[in-house]
C-alpha cells in the first residue's frame, strides 16, 4: 500500500469530501470505531469510480461504510481509503418501481413509497440502516425481506467499472447476499411495489414501529440484532442463559432485548467483541448452538464470528 502516493494523488485531483485520520465513532449508530486513514464521502459514482481506480493502481485497500447501522468498527480503526456513500439519496420513479441510490435510509424510503400508496416495504419502516447495507445484507423484518421486492442492483467494482445485477443474480438468503463475498459498492437498486391504500400502508407501518420501540433498547446506541436468528431463536437462547445485563465495560447485553449489545456511554470495540464471544460461548455451553454475528466486524484479526 502506498498510502502517501495515493493521497497526492487525489489531493492534486482535488477529491473532496476526504477526511485523514477520521473517527469513525461519529459514522456509526454504536457510536464506536478507530480512525480511518483516508475516509472519502463522494457526491456522485462517476467521481468515486474514479478514486477506487485509483486505488487500485496504489494497492490502498478500501472498505465500503453506510450509515454505520450494523457494523462493529475495531478500537484501532480501518488501514487504507473507507468509502461512505450517507450522501447517495437520489430517489425516481417508474410504474410501480423505485429506483434509490444506496445512501437512502429504509426508513425514508419506506415513508415515501407509503406516501406513494406503494406498498412492499412497509417492515423496513424501523430499519435504521441504508438501502445498500440493507441489500448486502437483505435486509428484513416481521417475516419480509428486500429478497421479496428487489428488481435490479448497480454497483462499481474494486476497478471502477459499473456492473448490473438482475435479482437471480444475486444469491439472496437469509441475511446474505452475493455482496458478502464479492466486494462491490452498491450504487442504486430498484425495487418493485404494489398499489396500495395510502393510509393503509401508513397504519401498518405505525403498527410495526411501536413494536419495535417496545420491544427494543432504542434509547442507547446499538447496532441492531447483533446475531442471526435461529431455529429457537437468538435473543431466547441469550436470555435462557440468563445473560441479559452481562456487562463488560460499557458494553452490555440489553435488558430489554437480549439480542442488542448496548453501548452504555463510553464502550470500546474490544469490550463489545469480548461480549460477544462470552455470550457465543455460554449458548454453546447449554444449547450446543453456535451463534453466528449478524452484525459486520471492521478492523479485526479476530472477528469472533
Amino acid at each position: 500500500m502506498d498510502l502517501g502516493k495515493f493521497y497526492k494523488q487525489l489531493a492534486e485531483k482535488q477529491v473532496e469530501p476526504l477526511f485523514r485520520n477520521e473517527p469513525l465513532q461519529k459514522y456509526t449508530t454504536w457510536k464506536i470505531g478507530g480512525p480511518a486513514d483516508l475516509l472519502y464521502r463522494p457526491k456522485n459514482f462517476i467521481d468515486c469510480a474514479e478514486v477506487l481506480r485509483l486505488a487500485k493502481q496504489f494497492h490502498v485497500p478500501v472498505t465500503f461504510l453506510g450509515v454505520g447501522s450494523n457494523v462493529l468498527i475495531a478500537d484501532e480503526g480501518i488501514r487504507g481509503l473507507v468509502i461512505q456513500t450517507e450522501g447517495w439519496r437520489e430517489v425516481s420513479w417508474s410504474g410501480q418501481q423505485v429506483t434509490a441510490g444506496s445512501g437512502i435510509l429504509m426508513s425514508t424510503l419506506s415513508r415515501l413509497t407509503a406516501e406513494k400508496g406503494m406498498s412492499g416495504l412497509e417492515f423496513a419502516a424501523g430499519i435504521p440502516g441504508s438501502l445498500g447495507g440493507a441489500v448486502v445484507m437483505n435486509a428484513g423484518a416481521y417475516g419480509c425481506s428486500l429478497a421479496q421486492v428487489i428488481a435490479g442492483v448497480k454497483t462499481l467494482d474494486l476497478a471502477g467499472e459499473l456492473r448490473e445485477y438482475a435479482p437471480a443474480e444475486l444469491e439472496l438468503g437469509y441475511r446474505d447476499s452475493i455482496f458478502k463475498k464479492k466486494k462491490e459498492l452498491i450504487v442504486e437498486t430498484t425495487l418493485s411495489l404494489k398499489p396500495g391504500n395510502s393510509d393503509e400502508i401508513k397504519e401498518a407501518m405505525k403498527e410495526y414501529l411501536n413494536t419495535r420501540r417496545a420491544k427494543q433498547p432504542l434509547d442507547l446506541p446499538s447496532a441492531g440484532s447483533v446475531f442471526k436468528n435461529t431455529a429457537q431463536g437468538a435473543g431466547r437462547l441469550i436470555e435462557g442463559v440468563g445473560a441479559k445485563g452481562w456487562r463488560i465495560g460499557d458494553a452490555q447485553v440489553s435488558e430489554k432485548h437480549a439480542n442488542f449489545i448496548v453501548n452504555r456511554g463510553e464502550a470500546k470495540a474490544s469490550e463489545v467483541l469480548a461480549l460477544i464471544k462470552e455470550v457465543q460461548k455460554a449458548v454453546k455451553q447449554e444449547y450446543q448452538v453456535e451463534l453466528k454475528t449478524e452484525v459486520v466486524l471492521l478492523g479485526f484479526e479476530d472477528t469472533g464470528r
